[in-house]
Protein backbone atom coordinates (compact mmCIF):
# COMPACT_ATOMS: atom_id res chain seq x y z
CA UNK A 1 0.00 0.00 0.00
CA UNK A 2 2.84 2.42 0.90
CA UNK A 3 6.41 2.15 -0.36
CA UNK A 4 9.39 4.42 0.27
CA UNK A 5 12.47 3.86 -1.89
CA UNK A 6 15.73 5.51 -0.77
CA UNK A 7 13.81 8.56 0.42
CA UNK A 8 15.66 11.58 1.82
CA UNK A 9 14.64 14.99 3.10
CA UNK A 10 17.10 17.85 3.43
CA UNK A 11 16.53 21.13 5.24
CA UNK A 12 19.35 23.22 3.92
CA UNK A 13 22.35 20.91 4.12
CA UNK A 14 21.00 18.86 7.01
CA UNK A 15 19.43 15.43 6.43
CA UNK A 16 16.21 15.10 8.43
CA UNK A 17 15.64 11.78 6.67
CA UNK A 18 18.55 9.99 5.03
CA UNK A 19 17.90 7.39 2.33
CA UNK A 20 15.26 5.24 4.02
CA UNK A 21 13.40 2.37 2.35
CA UNK A 22 10.18 1.04 3.83
CA UNK A 23 7.16 -0.95 2.70
CA UNK A 24 3.87 -0.88 4.62
CA UNK A 25 1.47 -3.66 3.64
CA UNK A 26 -2.26 -3.19 3.20
CA UNK A 27 -4.05 -3.51 6.55
CA UNK A 28 -0.83 -3.22 8.57
CA UNK A 29 -0.40 -1.00 11.62
CA UNK A 30 3.19 0.21 11.30
CA UNK A 31 4.65 2.32 14.12
CA UNK A 32 7.59 4.69 13.60
CA UNK A 33 9.41 5.20 16.88
CA UNK A 34 12.54 6.98 18.01
CA UNK A 35 13.83 9.94 19.98
CA UNK A 36 12.91 13.55 19.19
CA UNK A 37 14.40 14.76 15.92
CA UNK A 38 14.99 11.27 14.49
CA UNK A 39 12.90 11.98 11.37
CA UNK A 40 9.77 9.97 12.13
CA UNK A 41 7.26 12.85 11.85
CA UNK A 42 9.02 14.18 8.75
CA UNK A 43 8.70 10.71 7.20
CA UNK A 44 4.98 10.64 7.98
CA UNK A 45 4.37 14.08 6.48
CA UNK A 46 6.23 13.18 3.30
CA UNK A 47 3.74 10.35 2.68
CA UNK A 48 0.84 12.80 2.27
CA UNK A 49 3.04 15.55 0.80
CA UNK A 50 2.64 17.99 3.67
CA UNK A 51 6.43 17.97 3.27
CA UNK A 52 7.95 17.25 -0.14
CA UNK A 53 10.73 14.66 -0.21
CA UNK A 54 14.11 15.74 -1.58
CA UNK A 55 15.19 12.45 -3.15
CA UNK A 56 13.93 8.93 -3.75
CA UNK A 57 10.42 7.72 -4.50
CA UNK A 58 7.25 7.39 -2.46
CA UNK A 59 4.48 5.23 -3.92
CA UNK A 60 0.89 4.69 -2.85
CA UNK A 61 -0.67 1.52 -4.24
CA UNK A 62 2.06 1.42 -6.90
CA UNK A 63 1.74 5.03 -8.03
CA UNK A 64 4.25 7.78 -7.25
CA UNK A 65 2.69 10.39 -4.96
CA UNK A 66 3.89 13.25 -7.18
CA UNK A 67 1.59 11.96 -9.90
CA UNK A 68 -1.33 13.13 -7.71
CA UNK A 69 -2.47 16.64 -6.92
CA UNK A 70 -1.40 17.25 -3.30
CA UNK A 71 -4.89 18.13 -2.06
CA UNK A 72 -6.45 15.15 -3.83
CA UNK A 73 -3.80 12.88 -2.30
CA UNK A 74 -4.44 14.17 1.21
CA UNK A 75 -8.18 13.66 0.86
CA UNK A 76 -7.47 10.00 0.16
CA UNK A 77 -5.71 9.65 3.52
CA UNK A 78 -6.88 10.17 7.07
CA UNK A 79 -4.60 12.35 9.18
CA UNK A 80 -4.76 12.61 12.98
CA UNK A 81 -2.35 14.70 15.04
CA UNK A 82 -1.62 15.40 18.69
CA UNK A 83 -3.31 18.81 18.75
CA UNK A 84 -6.39 17.36 16.94
CA UNK A 85 -6.49 20.35 14.56
CA UNK A 86 -10.22 20.82 15.10
CA UNK A 87 -11.74 24.08 13.88
CA UNK A 88 -12.69 25.84 17.15
CA UNK A 89 -15.80 27.60 15.79
CA UNK A 90 -17.24 24.49 14.13
CA UNK A 91 -19.40 21.93 15.90
CA UNK A 92 -18.22 18.36 16.40
CA UNK A 93 -20.46 17.12 13.58
CA UNK A 94 -19.22 19.80 11.17
CA UNK A 95 -15.59 19.05 12.03
CA UNK A 96 -16.06 15.33 11.37
CA UNK A 97 -17.82 15.99 8.07
CA UNK A 98 -15.07 18.23 6.66
CA UNK A 99 -13.49 15.88 4.10
CA UNK A 100 -16.78 14.36 2.87
CA UNK A 101 -18.02 17.92 2.20
CA UNK A 102 -14.84 18.67 0.23
CA UNK A 103 -15.49 15.48 -1.74
CA UNK A 104 -19.02 16.71 -2.56
CA UNK A 105 -20.92 14.00 -0.69
CA UNK A 106 -24.65 14.62 -0.34
CA UNK A 107 -25.80 16.13 2.99
CA UNK A 108 -27.74 12.97 3.83
CA UNK A 109 -24.71 10.75 3.23
CA UNK A 110 -22.50 13.06 5.31
CA UNK A 111 -24.99 13.06 8.20
CA UNK A 112 -25.22 9.27 8.10
CA UNK A 113 -21.43 8.88 8.09
CA UNK A 114 -20.90 11.38 10.92
CA UNK A 115 -23.49 9.61 13.07
CA UNK A 116 -21.94 6.22 12.30
CA UNK A 117 -18.45 7.37 13.31
CA UNK A 118 -19.58 9.12 16.48
CA UNK A 119 -21.33 5.96 17.61
CA UNK A 120 -18.30 3.87 16.66
CA UNK A 121 -16.03 6.05 18.80
CA UNK A 122 -18.31 6.27 21.80
CA UNK A 123 -19.56 9.82 21.21
CA UNK A 124 -23.34 9.86 21.61
CA UNK A 125 -24.57 11.98 18.65
CA UNK A 126 -27.45 13.55 20.60
CA UNK A 127 -24.98 14.72 23.25
CA UNK A 128 -21.91 15.65 21.24
CA UNK A 129 -22.91 16.51 17.64
CA UNK A 130 -23.60 20.19 18.37
CA UNK A 131 -20.86 20.73 20.94
CA UNK A 132 -17.88 22.97 20.18
CA UNK A 133 -14.29 21.71 20.60
CA UNK A 134 -13.79 23.92 23.68
CA UNK A 135 -16.57 22.01 25.43
CA UNK A 136 -14.80 18.65 25.02
CA UNK A 137 -12.30 16.88 27.26
CA UNK A 138 -8.90 16.03 25.77
CA UNK A 139 -9.93 12.43 25.18
CA UNK A 140 -13.23 13.42 23.57
CA UNK A 141 -11.49 15.92 21.26
CA UNK A 142 -8.99 13.25 20.23
CA UNK A 143 -11.85 10.87 19.40
CA UNK A 144 -13.36 13.58 17.20
CA UNK A 145 -9.97 13.99 15.51
CA UNK A 146 -9.82 10.26 14.77
CA UNK A 147 -13.43 10.29 13.55
CA UNK A 148 -12.61 13.14 11.17
CA UNK A 149 -9.58 11.22 9.88
CA UNK A 150 -11.84 8.22 9.15
CA UNK A 151 -14.78 10.22 7.76
CA UNK A 152 -14.17 9.64 4.04
CA UNK A 153 -13.35 5.96 4.68
CA UNK A 154 -9.70 6.27 3.55
CA UNK A 155 -7.58 3.19 2.98
CA UNK A 156 -4.61 4.89 4.69
CA UNK A 157 -4.55 6.55 8.11
CA UNK A 158 -1.55 8.63 9.21
CA UNK A 159 -1.32 9.36 12.94
CA UNK A 160 1.32 11.68 14.43
CA UNK A 161 1.57 11.34 18.23
CA UNK A 162 -2.25 11.40 18.39
CA UNK A 163 -2.45 10.45 22.08
CA UNK A 164 0.74 12.15 23.26
CA UNK A 165 -0.90 15.02 25.17
CA UNK A 166 -3.41 12.87 27.07
CA UNK A 167 -3.31 11.62 30.65
CA UNK A 168 -2.21 7.97 31.06
CA UNK A 169 -5.71 6.57 31.69
CA UNK A 170 -7.31 8.33 28.72
CA UNK A 171 -4.32 7.45 26.56
CA UNK A 172 -4.62 3.76 27.36
CA UNK A 173 -8.37 3.86 26.70
CA UNK A 174 -7.85 5.39 23.25
CA UNK A 175 -5.07 2.93 22.44
CA UNK A 176 -7.52 0.12 23.20
CA UNK A 177 -10.13 1.90 21.07
CA UNK A 178 -7.71 2.13 18.15
CA UNK A 179 -6.90 -1.58 18.37
CA UNK A 180 -10.62 -2.38 18.46
CA UNK A 181 -11.25 -0.20 15.42
CA UNK A 182 -8.31 -1.69 13.55
CA UNK A 183 -9.50 -5.25 14.17
CA UNK A 184 -12.78 -4.25 12.54
CA UNK A 185 -11.70 -1.82 9.79
CA UNK A 186 -8.22 -3.14 8.81
CA UNK A 187 -6.90 0.22 7.64
CA UNK A 188 -3.29 0.71 6.59
CA UNK A 189 -1.98 2.82 9.48
CA UNK A 190 1.34 4.60 9.93
CA UNK A 191 1.57 5.74 13.55
CA UNK A 192 4.31 7.96 14.97
CA UNK A 193 5.25 7.90 18.66
CA UNK A 194 8.26 8.40 20.90
CA UNK A 195 6.76 6.03 23.50
CA UNK A 196 8.08 2.50 23.09
CA UNK A 197 5.39 1.02 25.35
CA UNK A 198 2.76 2.50 23.02
CA UNK A 199 4.62 1.14 20.00
CA UNK A 200 4.84 -2.36 21.48
CA UNK A 201 1.15 -2.36 22.34
CA UNK A 202 -0.16 -1.13 18.99
CA UNK A 203 2.20 -2.26 16.26
CA UNK A 204 2.09 -5.14 13.85
CA UNK A 205 5.56 -3.90 12.93
CA UNK A 206 7.85 -1.36 14.59
CA UNK A 207 10.30 0.79 12.62
CA UNK A 208 13.03 2.28 14.84
CA UNK A 209 14.60 5.48 13.53
CA UNK A 210 17.73 7.29 14.67
CA UNK A 211 19.31 10.37 13.11
CA UNK A 212 17.16 10.16 10.00
CA UNK A 213 17.79 6.49 9.30
CA UNK A 214 16.02 3.21 9.97
CA UNK A 215 18.15 1.18 12.35
CA UNK A 216 15.79 -1.78 12.78
CA UNK A 217 12.31 -2.92 11.88
CA UNK A 218 10.32 -6.00 12.81
CA UNK A 219 7.54 -7.32 15.02
CA UNK A 220 7.49 -6.27 18.67
CA UNK A 221 8.63 -9.77 19.64
CA UNK A 222 11.56 -9.62 17.19
CA UNK A 223 12.81 -6.31 18.56
CA UNK A 224 12.53 -7.46 22.17
CA UNK A 225 14.40 -10.70 21.53
CA UNK A 226 16.92 -9.45 18.97
CA UNK A 227 17.63 -5.71 19.29
CA UNK A 228 20.00 -4.67 16.49
CA UNK A 229 22.27 -2.50 18.62
CA UNK A 230 22.65 -0.69 21.95
CA UNK A 231 20.44 2.18 20.80
CA UNK A 232 17.48 -0.11 20.09
CA UNK A 233 18.11 -2.02 23.31
CA UNK A 234 18.13 1.21 25.35
CA UNK A 235 14.96 2.40 23.61
CA UNK A 236 13.32 -0.87 24.62
CA UNK A 237 14.26 -0.29 28.23
CA UNK A 238 17.46 -2.34 28.54
CA UNK A 239 17.05 -4.71 31.49
CA UNK A 240 13.33 -3.85 31.58
CA UNK A 241 12.79 -5.81 28.36
CA UNK A 242 11.59 -8.85 30.33
CA UNK A 243 8.64 -6.88 31.71
CA UNK A 244 7.85 -5.46 28.28
CA UNK A 245 7.86 -9.01 26.90
CA UNK A 246 5.48 -10.03 29.70
CA UNK A 247 3.24 -7.15 28.69
CA UNK A 248 2.84 -8.65 25.21
CA UNK A 249 2.06 -12.19 26.35
CA UNK A 250 -1.47 -13.21 27.37
CA UNK A 251 -2.24 -15.20 30.50
CA UNK A 252 -4.01 -17.82 28.37
CA UNK A 253 -0.68 -18.91 26.84
CA UNK A 254 0.78 -20.12 30.16
CA UNK A 255 -2.15 -20.89 32.45
CA UNK A 256 -2.88 -24.41 33.64
CA UNK A 257 -6.40 -25.84 33.13
CA UNK A 258 -8.45 -25.81 36.32
CA UNK A 259 -8.51 -29.12 38.17
CA UNK A 260 -12.13 -29.57 39.32
CA UNK A 261 -10.93 -31.46 42.37
CA UNK A 262 -8.90 -28.44 43.49
CA UNK A 263 -11.38 -25.74 42.46
CA UNK A 264 -12.78 -25.20 45.97
CA UNK A 265 -9.33 -24.98 47.52
CA UNK A 266 -8.32 -22.29 45.02
CA UNK A 267 -11.57 -20.30 45.15
CA UNK A 268 -10.06 -17.56 47.35
CA UNK A 269 -7.14 -16.82 45.03
CA UNK A 270 -6.94 -13.35 43.44
CA UNK A 271 -8.19 -13.47 39.85
CA UNK A 272 -6.78 -12.48 36.48
CA UNK A 273 -8.46 -12.65 33.07
CA UNK A 274 -7.41 -15.01 30.27
CA UNK A 275 -6.75 -12.02 27.99
CA UNK A 276 -4.79 -10.04 30.57
CA UNK A 277 -1.02 -9.76 30.22
CA UNK A 278 1.56 -11.71 32.18
CA UNK A 279 2.86 -8.35 33.34
CA UNK A 280 -0.46 -7.66 35.06
CA UNK A 281 -0.45 -11.18 36.51
CA UNK A 282 3.01 -10.63 38.00
CA UNK A 283 1.89 -7.30 39.43
CA UNK A 284 -1.11 -8.97 41.09
CA UNK A 285 1.12 -11.65 42.60
CA UNK A 286 3.44 -9.02 44.05
CA UNK A 287 0.55 -6.89 45.32
CA UNK A 288 -1.30 -9.79 46.96
CA UNK A 289 1.93 -11.53 48.02
CA UNK A 290 0.81 -14.80 46.54
CA UNK A 291 2.32 -17.32 44.14
CA UNK A 292 -0.85 -18.33 42.27
CA UNK A 293 -3.84 -16.68 40.62
CA UNK A 294 -7.22 -17.94 39.50
CA UNK A 295 -7.75 -17.36 35.79
CA UNK A 296 -11.25 -16.39 34.69
CA UNK A 297 -12.96 -16.30 31.29
CA UNK A 298 -14.56 -13.21 29.76
CA UNK A 299 -17.81 -14.00 31.57
CA UNK A 300 -16.01 -14.37 34.91
CA UNK A 301 -16.01 -18.17 35.15
CA UNK A 302 -12.89 -19.91 36.60
CA UNK A 303 -11.06 -21.72 33.81
CA UNK A 304 -7.52 -22.20 35.08
CA UNK A 305 -4.71 -21.19 37.37
CA UNK A 306 -1.42 -19.35 36.87
CA UNK A 307 1.49 -19.92 39.24
CA UNK A 308 4.67 -17.88 39.55
CA UNK A 309 6.75 -20.76 38.20
CA UNK A 310 4.51 -20.77 35.10
CA UNK A 311 5.76 -17.26 34.32
CA UNK A 312 9.31 -18.60 34.01
CA UNK A 313 8.35 -21.02 31.25
CA UNK A 314 8.76 -20.03 27.63
CA UNK A 315 5.45 -19.08 26.08
CA UNK A 316 4.44 -21.17 23.06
Amino acid sequence: MIELREVSKLFGREHAVDGISLTVASGELCVLVGTSGCGKSTTLRMINRLIEHSAGQILIDGQQIRSFNGQVLRRRMGYAIQSTGLFPHWSVARNIGLVPRLLKWTPARIEERVTELMELLGLEPATFADKMPAQLSGGQAQRVGVARALAADPDILLMDEPFGALDPITRETLQDELLRLQSRLRKTIVFVTHDMDEALKLADRIVVMNQGRIVQQGTPQTLLHEPADEFVESLLGGADRGLKQAGLTRVATLMQPLDPAQAKAKADLPTVGVDDSLRLALSLMLWHRCESLMVTSEDGQPVGTLAFHDLLRTAP
